[in-house]
């Protein structure tokens, strides 16, 4: 063979080989890549009709891991808030983060306010489905009912 064919042969040979090692990793590395720019979808929360289970019993020498906090009446009973958290919340059996979900409430729901935990950091709320539960205090915002005798006109 003449040994500008050759050498023709071995270009083709090398670009077509490069080409092929470029399509496989792309096709391997472009999913991974984009799986990384977006955050997974949010895990949607139902609520369950079950009572919730009942804790273990411990040993009176075994001190608690995480005393969680007691609950307190709220100084207005039955005030209305809104949810602000972009997310929604998450509604809990009681006031832990390692409680059991009993649902979730969604973003700019009114929900009524029952009671405020001791340490203020969560909220004892029923839904417009009449669920009750526990979510954290900075995701609602309260709002004040206005009565009709309170709007005032400029003058």
């Amino acid at each position: 063979m003449k040994p500008v064919v050759r050498v023709l042969q071995w270009l083709l040979g090398t670009f077509l080989g490069l080409g092929l090692i470029t399509l496989v990793a792309a096709a391997i590395i472009t999913p991974l890549v984009f799986n990384l720019l977006w955050p997974p979808p949010r895990p949607e929360v139902e609520a369950q009709n079950s009572p919730p289970p009942t804790p273990p019993e411990s040993s009176p020498n075994s001190p608690s891991p995480h005393p969680e906090p007691t609950p307190t009446p709220s100084p207005q009973p039955n005030s209305e808030g809104r949810v602000i958290y972009g997310d929604g919340l998450r509604l809990r059996d009681r006031p832990s983060r390692e409680a059991n979900a009993l649902g979730g409430v969604a973003f700019d729901e009114v929900v009524t306010i029952l009671e405020r935990s001791e340490d203020g950091e969560w909220l004892k709320i029923r839904t417009a489905n009449n669920l009750e539960g526990w979510v954290l205090a900075f995701g609602v915002q309260e709002t004040t009912a206005q009565s009709p005798t309170s709007s005032e006109t400029p003058q």
